[in-house]
């Protein structure tokens, strides 16, 4: 009886030499960007929550500032790596979050 994995699609594997490792690189990318996305918003939610509740501490001021300021950069640089993406699919037309492998 073979291993099966559910939470993976039963098309997988594929006989293209690969095709698995580009399937997998989509995925990791597609993770990551989730993965930033929440921990931008609870950066930035946790920073405007540090920033009320200082109640005029210069130092925790400080703080609740640098933690914005840090989930904005981290949403650039989310956007950029998207950016990134858009402009090699456009030079080198192959789609890298969805390859398509020719069959022979």
């Amino acid at each position: 009886m073979p291993i099966v994995n559910n939470a993976l699609p039963a098309n997988i594997l594929s006989k293209t030499p690969g095709a698995g490792l580009a399937f997998y690189i989509g995925q990791l990318w597609k993770t990551m960007v989730v993965v930033g996305s929440l921990a931008f918003l609870l950066y930035l939610i946790l920073g405007g929550v540090e920033w009320l509740m200082s109640a005029g501490d210069k130092t925790k001021l400080e703080s609740a500032q640098n933690k914005i300021t840090n989930a904005i950069i981290g949403l650039a640089i989310l956007v950029i790596s998207y950016a990134i993406i858009l402009f090699i699919q456009a030079v080198f037309k192959i789609n890298i979050l969805k390859p398509e492998f020719p069959t022979t």
